[in-house]
């Protein structure tokens, strides 16, 4: 939450937030009456002092002691009349078509960067030497961010410039094309491994339902979510805002339907709508049971004690699943998302073709274009597919249950069936 001094944190950098007057120079180019700088990752006493001078700088209170900007950073000019900038070009791009939150706050936050270090050119003026220095600013180490977020945030630049240009066509060129970041992956993921698994699913959550108390772990949640995951590679997100009707039961081959359809579902992209088979061993454990036992239900989720955060279910989630996993001494290494890494490694093992295994994973299709046209798979070759992932040397326990029974403990833990 921003301060009465208008310092407010984000990540890792202090911002600074100045509402301008009316009659200010600078009203014009931010249309909202506000200018939002970065301050960088600084302590909060050090934001506060830093913060107070560019307050006095942007408000032409002071004239600065020392040279803050170079020649080329200089202060924002005056809105230059009838000419297009990269705000407008967001605003047409923002409108265009749907766009989640995540993707316009990300985008937003690009783009106050970009105004920020180029001092906000008319498009018309841009060069191909100020896409150079923005990038080397990114980049810098007093700035403090990954080499990955250092690239986003130029993509994200990048990708309004390309709308101004090819949708618009209010330049002639995109001036910053084949600019780029390499980015490192500062935490690499890799599969779990089988004693990790069995670690995770020895404990009495899986192994007696015993449910956390911890409100974020969503109940019923905290022990099917996991299970999903290594059956089906399904994203967090993907699989915490499944409702009851994305089951499909009553069919030779049921499926998990993801979707953007229903109330506060999203997909990342188009490629991640898809239909993925109920592998046997979900059935076994009684995943199916399970969706039948709210169908009484007054709730549409299938989920009904996991809790939105920002209008996502799988937020909180996946707070209290990096706490659990912590407490049991896995690898930090090994989060949610690196069941993905398994469930693909064990496709790829079992010699699963790339254009299937990218189907069930909610890849864009890889590959020639025979294979992107021809893309689609029928349930029951995705059924054979799915069936493949098998994890050696793993124990799960069937822990018969029913929603409305469960607290009268009347179901009785079943004896493990092991991989072996």
């Amino acid at each position: 939450m921003a301060k009465s001094n208008g310092i407010f944190q984000r990540g890792s950098s202090h911002y600074l937030r100045v509402v301008l007057p009316k009659t200010h120079q600078l009203i014009d180019m931010y249309k909202s009456g506000k200018v939002v700088i970065s301050l960088g990752a600084c302590s909060y006493r050090e934001a506060v002092t830093l913060g107070a001078i560019k307050r006095a700088e942007i408000l032409g209170q002071i004239t600065p002691s020392f040279e803050p900007f170079s020649k080329a950073q200089e202060m924002p000019r005056k809105r230059v009349q009838n000419a297009n900038y990269l705000r407008d070009v967001y605003e047409r791009w923002k409108e265009s078509k749907p766009r989640s939150m995540d993707a316009l706050n990300s985008c937003m936050r690009a783009l106050v960067l970009f105004e920020e270090q180029t001092k906000n050119p008319p498009l018309q003026r841009l060069t191909r030497s100020q896409g150079d220095s923005f990038r080397a600013w990114l980049q810098q180490p007093e700035r403090q961010t990954t080499s990955k977020t250092a690239r986003d945030r130029l993509t994200w630049v990048k990708s309004l410039i390309k709308y101004a240009y090819r949708d618009l066509e209010i330049i002639d060129r995109h001036p910053w094309e084949g600019i780029e970041i390499n980015s490192q992956t500062t935490q690499k993921r890799r599969p779990w491994d089988i004693s990790e698994l069995n670690k995770l699913f020895e404990h009495e959550l899986f192994t007696e339902y015993r449910l956390p108390k911890n409100w974020r772990s969503g109940a019923d949640a905290a022990y099917w979510l996991p299970l999903l995951a290594i059956f089906t590679g399904a994203r967090l997100s993907e699989l915490a805002q499944l409702q009851i009707a994305d089951i499909a039961m009553d069919c030779e081959t049921p499926f998990i339907s993801i979707s953007n359809l229903g109330i506060n579902q999203q997909v990342k992209t188009t490629s991640s709508i898809r239909k993925i088979p109920v592998h046997s061993e979900l059935i076994r454990l009684g995943f199916l049971e399970y969706v039948k036992s709210l169908e009484s239900k007054q709730n549409s989720s299938l989920w009904i004690d996991l809790k939105l955060r920002k209008n996502k279910p799988g937020g909180y989630y996946s707070n209290w699943f990096g706490e659990f996993r912590r407490a049991l001494g896995i690898a930090e290494s090994q989060d949610f998302h690196a069941f993905r890494h398994s469930v693909r490694s064990q496709l790829s093992e079992q010699d699963v073709p790339e254009p299937t295994i990218d189907s069930i994973m909610g890849h864009r299709i890889s590959g020639s274009t025979g294979a992107k046209v021809y893309s689609h798979r029928t349930l029951s070759g995705m059924k054979t597919a799915i069936e493949k992932i098998e994890y050696k040397g793993l124990t799960l326990h069937n822990v018969l249950h029913r929603t409305i029974e469960k607290t009268k403990n009347k179901n009785p833990l079943e004896k493990g069936n092991s991989y072996r």
